[in-house]
């Protein structure tokens, strides 16, 4: 299992500042479609925005936002065996937690395994993978500027490593 504390610091001194990203070119899928394989179940969908700026810190873990107003969604998302993402990136940051099966996050230089219990962020270009043999489930949580609730994935082509 990978770190939670060195995740969770990591990921909440950068949540909500409001990254943005943008991109012309589509990646396909494993099935040929521009969007997740087909298959691809997102369930339990709950959203919320802030007013404004957002600022709270405590134990050594930082969380800030611009002054606009940020959304924050949670969904549970599955990922067939077998399946990926196509390569894509999101508005704002992306927690992820692998609740059951494996999955693999492309980065454009790197690639790493997850299994149930451990966490990770998605900013920029990445791919999801599911070598497995069976359905992984992943809850999410994105945050990102609430102005950018029209685009919640930005399909790119595959990057080159630098």
């Amino acid at each position: 299992m990978r770190t939670r504390t060195a995740l969770a610091g990591a990921a909440a001194a950068a949540l909500l500042t409001g990254v943005t990203i943008g991109a012309a070119v589509a990646t396909p899928s494993s099935t040929g479609d521009l969007r997740p394989t087909s298959g691809t179940q997102y369930s339990g969908v709950l959203e919320g925005s802030t007013t404004g700026p957002t600022k709270a810190k405590q134990d050594g873990v930082e969380l800030k936002t611009q002054a606009r107003p940020t959304t924050v969604t949670t969904f549970d998302l599955t990922y067939p065996a077998g399946s990926w993402s196509g390569w894509h990136a999101h508005p704002g940051i992306v927690v992820v937690v692998v609740k059951s099966g494996t999955v693999v996050r492309e980065t454009p230089c790197e690639s790493e395994t997850f299994t149930a219990g451990d966490a990770f962020t998605e900013v920029g270009p990445h791919n999801v993978t599911n070598p497995g043999t069976e359905p992984a489930v992943l809850a999410i949580t994105r945050i990102y500027p609430t102005d950018r609730t029209a685009e919640p994935r930005i399909d790119l082509p595959e990057p080159e490593c630098r």
